[in-house]
């Protein structure tokens, strides 16, 4: 919505589009390694945990701090750090619009 705005704003000029393209490539790729890493694991995980032993279980610090469990959520790391760069590359991109960078000549 941010995007189609800024363009509206923007009559007749073209965009250099490789900081978008980044963005929203590692934008998707990020979110997805953080789901396929971490959250789908541990949700599969505390799912199992609580139809065998119960929710309090599932919940508990006892099965949250076993060694699986928090390698698993450190393997959300390089997704969020995906995320990270590519909401940096957004900021990027609106910021050189301020500029004229992010602009092709015509």
């Amino acid at each position: 919505m941010m995007l189609l705005c800024l363009r509206v704003l923007l009559l007749g000029v073209q965009w250099k589009d490789g900081l978008l393209r980044f963005s929203f490539w590692s934008l998707n790729g990020g979110l997805m390694a953080m789901c396929v890493l971490s959250l789908l694991p541990v949700g599969l995980m505390q799912t199992l945990a609580s139809v065998d032993h119960g929710y309090w279980y599932a919940r508990s610090s006892e099965f949250m701090q076993t060694p699986l469990m928090q390698n698993l959520r450190w393997m959300r790391v390089p997704g969020d750090t995906i995320f990270f760069l590519s909401a940096v590359a957004l900021v990027l991109f609106v910021a050189g619009l301020k500029t004229g960078q992010p602009f092709k000549k015509m």
